[in-house]
């Protein structure tokens, strides 16, 4: 990622100085730091000169790409908070600048490659029953496309998995009151499609050579003026061909070979710089011929993640990785130089489908709704309880929409893979808070949510969103209290567990925002050990808690 953070020795978050320095590009970038013998300092950003030289012929001109820089002697906080507003109002463009983005579900995790137009229809009217409000159709839906070894180029529906196409999927996918969404990889071409028979020398290759894949697949040189106009006439043949509302725009596999059969020999440098203005060309041309899209970028996840791309894709997912632990790291690193308005996070299964880890589903959603919500698991497989669990996560997540979306972000804490969020409305009238556990140490119970940027004379009402939690996750402690004994992983222990939910300690109280910000709240000590009630805060391994904080007009009962 382009962007870095210059800070002196000992700058906090809400204190010292801070630079923040990102680049307009998405293309190779370099940033470097020199202090010199007088301890002058002195940074650079722009273009990678590695491999790069550009020739310029008699009155010819090149644009180099911008570089934007923040200060604040406020910390990381208010640098970050700088360029959280520079990209909301500068950099993101287009009708979905500042409008509230969509719940979804996406295909891909859920069904792969291995779908048809009924399994669809059934995810989306379950979708629909959850509150969902979008429905987003990923890889495999083209050509013959049922591996990773085919068809891209090829952006025509693969009739087997949709005998109405596109268009018809789409009609139904709306008639069930869903927006509709399509996942395209427009930059890639495969071997084995109708695109590369016809046009073999449009892939990016070193002549008399042996190519080398990533993921089965080649990049389209976007060096090439026809390429662009194929790119451009097979994309709004595809958005206009259907209602679609959104697009995730991928793109999967890195630049191994740097090489234009259109170049001379002498401008070869010129190829990855050149790559990225036909991709801008042909983002400009989707922006300006289909406004309404909703554009999501993608590289393998956050390889692409920049304030080129959003120019022109207003959101951009963060990572392929989709495991909370890991998603709490990534989230809190984005933090730092991007707004939460253009993170997209998603809802997965567990046990996580690249990391193996089992967590619990309400740190999966708590990690997620600090981003743009999405849901990526098989709701076709859903216990009751993880159905009930989704629906009130939803109705929650749009209720508090606006501020998890465009409210002032706050990193709280981080320590022992511990992680504190926050975010507050532009009116200061409510936030909400993330307290997300690490591996659990023994002794550390108890815990403290000190908040930043509630108005100091304003008093909240805090509170915990309620969970309840399985017997299963005590084992054999359950008969320290059971009248009977009940063997651990037993069909009597699951039966119990079926009819007996121990409910979440209760955090309520009427606080003052000057209160919370300065000294904070204590909460109820975590479970060490010496019983189980609603005064204890069961917070296990990769457990999380939510906390809400809203505007009261009166007084009284107030700390």
């Amino acid at each position: 990622n382009p962007f870095v953070m210059l800070a002196k020795k000992h700058t906090t978050e809400d204190h010292g100085e801070c630079y923040g320095i990102n680049l307009v590009y998405s293309g190779n970038h370099y940033e470097a730091v020199h202090v010199d013998g007088s301890r002058k300092m002195r940074l650079l950003s722009g273009i990678n000169p590695t491999g790069f030289c550009y020739q310029l012929k008699p009155n010819e001109q090149f644009e180099a790409p911008e570089a934007v820089m923040a200060y604040s002697n406020r910390g990381y906080t208010g640098m970050s908070h700088c360029m959280h507003y520079f990209v909301q109002n500068h950099i993101v463009r287009g009708q979905w600048k500042k409008k509230q983005r969509p719940v979804l579900l996406n295909s891909w995790e859920a069904a792969y490659f291995k779908f048809d137009e009924g399994k669809l229809l059934k995810m989306a009217k379950d979708a629909k029953e959850l509150g969902i409000e979008l429905f987003v159709l990923d890889d495999g839906w083209f050509g013959k496309r049922d591996d990773d070894k085919t068809s891209l180029g090829d952006w025509t529906p693969n009739l087997k998995k949709l005998p109405g196409g596109v268009k018809r999927l789409a009609e139904k996918i709306n008639a069930l009151g869903l927006e509709f969404g399509i996942w395209v990889e427009p930059e890639m071409v495969s071997e084995d499609s109708e695109c590369y028979r016809a046009h073999p020398d449009w892939a990016v290759k070193i002549a008399n050579q042996a190519h080398s894949f990533g993921r089965n697949q080649m990049i389209l040189d976007l060096t090439k003026t026809e390429v662009i106009a194929y790119i451009k006439e097979q994309l709004s043949n595809l958005f206009s061909s259907a209602n679609i509302s959104y697009v995730k725009w991928d793109m999967n596999r890195i630049f191994s070979d740097y090489y234009s059969n259109s170049l001379s020999p002498e401008c070869q440098g010129e190829f990855s710089h050149r790559y990225v203005q036909g991709l801008y060309q042909i983002l400009e041309h989707v922006q300006t011929h289909f406004p309404h899209i909703l554009l999501e970028g993608c590289a393998s996840g956050g390889n692409r993640f920049d304030l080129g791309m959003l120019c022109y894709a207003p959101q951009i997912w963060a990572s392929d990785n989709t495991d909370p632990i890991c998603r709490a790291k990534i989230q809190t690193g984005y933090s730092y130089g991007y707004p939460m308005s253009v993170v997209t996070a998603h809802v997965s299964d567990s046990p996580n489908h690249q990391t193996l880890r089992n967590t619990p589903m309400d740190t999966r959603y708590q990690v997620a709704c600090f981003g743009l919500l999405g849901y990526e698991c098989n709701l076709l497989e859903l216990q009751k309880e993880e159905w009930k669990q989704i629906a009130g996560q939803i109705e929650l997540y749009k209720k508090h929409r606006e501020t998890l979306q465009f409210g002032d972000y706050y990193r709280l804490g981080e320590s022992n893979g511990q992680y504190q969020w926050m975010v507050v409305s532009k009116d200061k009238k409510e936030a909400l808070g993330l307290y997300v556990q690490g591996l659990v140490t023994p002794n550390y119970s108890f815990g403290t949510f000190k908040t930043k940027g509630l108005a100091a004379e304003k008093q909240y009402h805090f509170y915990n969103r309620p969970m309840k939690f399985n017997i299963k996750e005590f084992g054999s402690l359950v008969n320290m209290v059971a009248p009977i004994h009940i063997k651990n992983h037993s069909i009597v222990q699951s039966l119990v567990a079926k009819v007996v939910k121990l409910e979440s300690e209760k955090e309520d109280y009427i606080v003052s925002g000057s209160v919370m910000n300065h000294i904070g709240i204590r909460l109820k000590p975590g479970f060490a050990s010496n019983g189980y009630d609603d005064q204890v805060r069961f917070f296990q391994d990769f457990a999380s808690r939510l906390y809400i904080m809203e505007e009261v007009e009166s007084t009284e009962g107030a700390v």
